[in-house]
């Protein structure tokens, strides 16, 4: 809680996949989650890693670095292949500032 105190905000994303028939994909977090334990929420969050791919020097690389890895925390959470999501199908809609506690001890400041 006290890097969020402080201001400190860290990069992070979310997805929010939707069907043919424009029914969202939502899913429910993990009991063992660190933060918002059982929660509802949209498709996927994650955070870009600082790993080749995923960041970049300029903004249209490092949008595209955060598409990859969102192909990738989709693969991981739900087994969502990223053939089944390809990059040129996500679209940017907003930036959002986004701080919540948690728990007292842990929160998210994005």
């Amino acid at each position: 809680m006290s890097n969020i105190d402080k201001g400190l905000l860290h990069r992070a994303f979310s997805v929010f996949l939707f069907n043919e028939n424009n029914e969202l994909l939502l899913q429910q977090r993990a009991s063992e989650k660190i933060t918002f334990p059982d929660m509802w929420t949209n498709t996927c969050c994650s955070h870009p890693l600082a790993v080749s791919g995923e960041t970049g020097s300029n903004l249209a690389d490092a949008v595209e670095g955060v598409k990859r890895a969102a192909q990738r925390k989709l693969e991981h959470e739900l087994g969502i292949k990223k053939e089944q999501v390809p990059i040129e199908k996500f679209h940017f809609l907003t930036r959002i500032h986004y701080k919540a506690p948690s728990d007292g001890k842990w929160g998210e400041h994005e």
